[in-house]
């Protein structure tokens, strides 16, 4: 039986079951600390401790504030959970009332000692008014249990029997004890030193070691040992492990060697052929900076844990300022915790949409803390701070509730309920049962699980791969639809996919912020991600689209759904209720995705092009160009590039080509490759005209792509499709609305000669002559023929008048059919300036009625 079940057996035979004073007990013990709390206002009091043994706690009277600092600092990380299961503010009173003894618990603890040595302690709480202790009152004692544990643990009692050499087998170091005596030692035998402590971490180490297996994680800590032993011969300094990947250094300080040290460590890790995020971060504090050496350790500390979240600078030297930092931390979470009390906190919805149908099929739960005089804390002001210190559990839960709170007010009120994503973080996976705490709230509510979507973030799948994958299967067995969020920000692969069977995908959006030095890598990166899940039909959602471009861009890819602010700004709930109100804003379909069916362009080309007169005749016609600021000239294209210019001189019409536009067309390609340049994801397109030889007029639709910088000249990929005939049309067909009578007759130029083109004939039935006869008669110039004598020089007159001058002109006349009848006709013809492409007049003719 250990020393806790003895301590329970005895509190509950002596003060449970035969009902003796356990206050008079404990206020008349030989404790080392009494510290009395009111939790009414959350102030604590120390009534009694002793001096020169414990850390000493806090100077701030909160006690959110001193169990927070004790939790993080003065408690062995092995026992948090311990200590946090009895002490947590928010949850005491409840353990309490449900103790076997009621009103009265107590647990066993490691206690950090100030000189940094660690000391087992058994901690009790009283409260309730049985025990003379008013309402919300809690007393808290601490007992020294060191000698116990250690005849539990089979350990020398004797302090003295502690060796001050003791080293761990695996890095040969000193251990913690031995490690902070040395320290002591070196420190007394020359105080005018300038000493410094050198906290050490390597990253992720506990992902090393499931990745790589324990013999290879020892086989690093070895090696570590051996570079920190060496470190110390030459600096007459002393290390130490402080277990699993925490080791530490005394020595005088010196930058130089303590980035050689850096740099060897990392060289140790590199060896092994590993990722950068296992690499080793340093925080370091000059013991002048610090009251003592165990409180410049922790100094130090807070600067390696500075190195850790920050991926370019990974030696960090403490400075009050980091201190001022965690204040503000902990003032945070006092603040935190009391918004959570009051109703501050709540959540906004951001739409997530199908790219197509611009229609909502989703929305994401975001963390809110509004203030009762309406100001809104940013999340990253508090929600990184409730991560770090294991509170974003309380958040998260929180959200939850309130999410399917809100689904099951749509359901009351007629709205067609929208699935709504919630984020699950990696603290929520290894501290509270996820699976029970969401069947309880669909039970609660009376929800479908299918209108919860958990958002699990990949780094969470793979810091715990097996047991994620379990939750994930359990998750979806209920009914949920599970999503895994920031993909492609760690370590993804098409084998974790196929092992972690989640309903959909989350793309980073960081994704899609490419500057010009890492352009084209990052879309060839983006472009393997989306292929990667279309494989397996994994519907995508990407976040973070903030532009059009961007959206054309991943839906080019093949991407349907998106959330950002693009489409949708996070939004409070009543405007999101008001948005999904109109059905024809929503779709209640899903997600939905098929296989990859489409070419994937470079790997065709690359396994199956033959010759380059094959890839011209796939790719059409294309053009290289070069643009200075003022010039844009082709310096390469294709033979169907050629084709469709369709000018005899083109080669001679390579350089500075604007000058061949039209003068209004000329800033219209500037503009486009301007655009193009902006716009690199999808180009940029315009409608540009171009004269011939002749001085006819082509026009082609043209997309220009932006290559990069060649010797001072911005390069351009682009293609071209000669759309004259269709452009034509088009401005032909709005003259025809605008012109209401029996026949139109459009006229150009061609070659010099004038060609007639009948379009609209309605007086075959009057003339004798259909359109195609119309036609070939004017312009072989036998119409003319079909008119009096009278008529053909007043005719003739008029046209020379009207060619000359490009003046509107009308003509009544005799029209003498082939049968030998005459018809009365009314012609009237109009210049058109500029409007058509090579029609220069307009000939409308209709039956003429006095």
């Amino acid at each position: 039986m250990n020393g806790f079940e003895v301590s329970k057996k005895f509190y509950k035979l002596f003060f449970g079951e035969r009902g003796f004073s356990l206050t008079d007990y404990l206020n008349n013990s030989y404790c080392d600390e009494l510290i009395e709390v009111d939790l009414n206002n959350d102030t604590v009091n120390f009534i009694y401790h002793v001096n020169n043994k414990y850390s000493s706690a806090v100077t701030d009277k909160k006690y959110t504030s001193v169990y927070n600092y004790v939790l993080h600092h003065f408690v062995h990380p092995d026992d948090v959970e311990t200590y946090a299961g009895l002490m947590n503010p928010q949850t005491i009173l409840e353990r309490l009332a449900n103790a076997e003894i009621k009103n009265f618990d107590f647990v066993h603890f490691r206690y950090r000692l100030q000189d940094g040595t660690w000391r087992w302690v058994e901690q009790a709480a009283l409260t309730g008014q049985e025990n003379g202790l008013a309402e919300g009152i809690v007393r808290f004692y601490v007992f020294d249990i060191q000698n116990v544990k250690s005849r539990e643990l089979g350990e020398e009692n004797d302090e003295s029997s502690f060796l001050y050499n003791k080293r761990d087998e695996i890095t040969g170091l000193l251990s913690q004890k031995s490690f902070f005596k040395n320290c002591d030692d070196l420190y007394v035998a020359s105080p005018n030193k300038n000493w410094c402590l050198i906290s050490t971490d390597i990253e992720h180490f506990k992902l090393f070691d499931e990745w790589y297996g324990r013999d290879k994680g020892n086989t690093l800590l070895n090696k570590i040992g051996l570079i920190l032993t060496d470190f110390d011969n030459d600096t007459k300094g002393v290390s130490g492990y402080l277990g699993q990947d925490d080791f530490v250094s005394f020595a005088p300080y010196n930058k130089d060697l303590i980035v050689e040290l850096f740099d060897s460590i990392r060289s140790a890790v590199v060896e092994f052929g590993l990722s950068v995020g296992f690499m080793p971060a340093f925080g370091v504090c000059l013991l002048k900076d610090a009251i003592n050496i165990p409180d410049s350790y922790d100094k130090a500390s807070i600067a390696m844990y500075r190195a850790k979240n920050d991926i370019k600078k990974k030696i960090y030297l403490y400075d009050p300022q980091m201190h001022q930092e965690a204040e503000r931390e902990y003032r945070t979470l006092i603040e935190f915790m009391d918004a959570l009390k009051n109703g501050e906190i709540t959540f906004y919805l951001q739409p997530q949409c199908r790219i197509s149908t611009k229609k909502v099929v989703g929305a994401e739960a975001l963390a809110r803390w509004v203030k009762p005089d309406g100001t809104i804390i940013p999340p990253n002001d508090f929600i990184p701070v409730l991560e770090k210190y294991g509170f974003v559990t309380d958040l998260d839960q929180y959200i939850w509730d309130k999410a399917c709170s809100t689904i099951r007010d749509w359901v009351n009120q007629g709205h067609t309920p929208i699935p709504i994503s919630v984020n699950v973080s990696r603290v929520d996976i290894y501290t509270i049962d996820i699976t029970n705490f969401f069947a309880k709230l669909i039970k609660k509510y009376k929800i479908s699980p299918s209108l919860i979507k958990i958002e699990i973030t990949e780094s969470a799948y793979v810091e715990k791969a097996s047991f994620v994958r379990e939750l994930v299967d359990e998750l979806r067995n209920m009914g949920f639809l599970v999503l895994m969020d920031d993909f492609g920000s760690g370590y993804s692969s098409l084998n974790m996919l196929n092992n972690l069977k989640v309903d959909a995908i989350k793309l980073d959006g960081n994704f899609l912020r490419f500057n010009d030095s890492d352009f084209e890598k990052g879309v060839h990166i983006l472009e393997s991600i989306v292929n990667m899940t279309k494989t397996i039909a994994l519907p995508i959602i990407v976040e973070g689209v903030e532009t059009k471009s961007q959206c054309e861009f991943i839906e080019n890819l093949g991407c349907r759904y998106v959330q950002g602010f693009y489409f949708y700004k996070p939004m409070p709930i009543e405007k999101f209720e008001k948005l999904i109100s109109n059905e024809s804003n929503i779709d209640t379909r899903g997600l939905i995705m098929k296989s990859n069916e489409q070419v994937r362009v470079r790997e065709f080309l690359d396994q199956n092009i033959y010759s380059d007169s094959m890839l011209n005749n796939i790719i059409g016609a294309v053009a290289f160009y070069e643009f200075d600021g003022e010039k844009v000239n082709i310096v390469r294209y294709n033979n169907q590039f050629y084709e469709s210019v369709g000018t005899p001189g083109f080669h001679g019409r390579l350089e500075n080509i604007s000058q061949y536009m039209p003068r209004e067309d000329r800033q219209k390609i500037i503009n486009v490759l301007n655009a193009a340049i902006e716009n690199k994801l999808n180009g940029s397109s315009e409608i540009l005209r171009f004269y011939k030889e002749d001085g006819t007029l082509t026009s082609f639709l043209m997309r220009f792509y932006y290559l990069g910088i060649k010797e001072g000249s911005h390069r351009f990929y682009g293609s071209a499709t000669n759309i004259t005939d269709i452009t034509d049309l088009r401005d032909k067909m709005n003259l025809l609305i605008s012109h209401s009578t029996s026949t139109i007759i459009f006229m150009s130029y061609k070659n010099g000669a004038r060609h007639y083109e009948v379009v609209c004939h309605g007086l075959a039935e009057a003339t004798g002559l259909s359109r195609e006869e119309f036609e070939n008669r004017i312009n072989d110039q036998t119409l003319y023929q079909n008119l009096s004598e009278k008529d053909k020089k007043e005719f003739y007159r008029i046209a020379k008048e009207y060619y000359a001058n490009l003046k509107p002109c009308s003509y009544t006349y005799n029209f003498v059919r082939d049968d030998g009848k005459t018809v009365k006709l009314h012609m009237k013809s109009d210049p058109i300036k500029d409007k058509i492409n090579n029609v220069s007049y307009l000939i409308a003719i209709r039956l003429y009625n006095d």
